[in-house]
């Protein structure tokens, strides 16, 4: 083989690798796009799923949101039980009987670390205290079927997205 031909093979296996590379540029650029656009998206999502709940100004996530609603059912299920045993056991309705309970005190039955304690526990009593007047009183003005009727939940949470 003469240096020419060795020239030319080596010339054309140059240009070939270059279009490789460029290929494969290409290729990774493409791909580095691909990303930054699902993480756009997923931005973009996340930025939809944001909450700010009443109490605080408490930020969240639809989850949290969720949890929190279920605070304050749990909270109404567990005071309409307190409130219709008070008053099968004949005790005298001062409008802060329910802060006696245990269970209001804790206020952490049902709790998820999703969200911060403090304001599962105050939608908990806010649940507890409507549940408690409604079973002592025996009527479903705040709530039937152990949930919380939904202008309640509502004037209670009162989350919106942001």
């Amino acid at each position: 083989m003469n240096i020419r031909n060795l020239k030319k093979t080596l010339g054309i296996s140059l240009i070939s690798l270059t279009f490789i590379l460029v290929g494969v540029g290409v290729t990774n650029a493409q791909y580095d796009r691909d990303r930054q656009n699902d993480r756009d998206r997923q931005n973009n999502n996340q930025q939809n799923d944001r909450y700010r709940v009443r109490h605080g100004n408490y930020r969240t996530d639809q989850q949290g949101v969720n949890i929190l609603q279920q605070a304050v059912n749990q909270g109404y299920q567990q005071g309409f039980q307190a409130g219709q045993e008070a008053r099968s056991n004949r005790r005298r309705n001062n409008n802060n009987n329910w802060r006696n309970n245990s269970t209001y005190r804790s206020g952490d039955m049902g709790y998820d670390s999703h969200v911060d304690r403090r304001q599962y526990q105050y939608y908990f009593q806010q649940g507890f205290q409507k549940g408690y007047d409604d079973g002592y009183n025996s009527r479903n003005r705040y709530g039937s079927n152990n949930t919380v009727l939904g202008t309640f939940l509502n004037q209670i949470l009162g989350a919106r997205r942001y």
